[in-house]
């Protein structure tokens, strides 16, 4: 289970630092991609500070994945936390009306299932004495 683990956190890492590049260096083909409007250039900005951030939390937890889970115990717990809640703000502006689900179904669907992966593969112990 251990390497089952090690494997989801760097694919999923590996596919947050591709985001997080594309985020840094094609805003605009991305946009028109997922069917967004011209924005102002400023998002352009804020999406480079968001790639940034995707791409130092993927190199993070693939050192953590290849130095071992067990001893990161708290990336695989950070990378269960990140994709729980990148669903949940996902779903939540699907369901508010404030982007599509084709806009934002295949993060939300990423997420989620990584979300399940990783709680599935996570090392529960039980307490001792129980």
């Amino acid at each position: 289970m251990v390497k089952g683990l090690k494997v989801a956190m760097i694919i999923w890492a590996v596919i947050a630092i591709l985001v997080g590049l594309a985020y840094i260096f094609l805003p605009g083909p991305l946009s028109e991609m997922g069917g967004f409007e011209k924005a102002p250039a400023w998002v352009d900005y804020v999406l480079a500070l968001l790639g940034v951030c995707f791409v130092a939390t993927g190199v993070f937890v693939i050192i953590a994945a290849a130095q071992g889970p067990l001893k990161n115990i708290i990336w695989v717990q950070f990378s269960i936390v990140m994709t729980v809640l990148i669903a949940i703000v996902a779903a939540c502006a699907i369901i508010r009306g404030l982007v599509t689900f084709e806009q934002e179904g295949p993060l939300l669907i990423v997420n989620a299932v990584f979300a399940v992966v990783f709680l599935a593969l996570y090392p529960w112990r039980a307490k001792s004495g129980s």
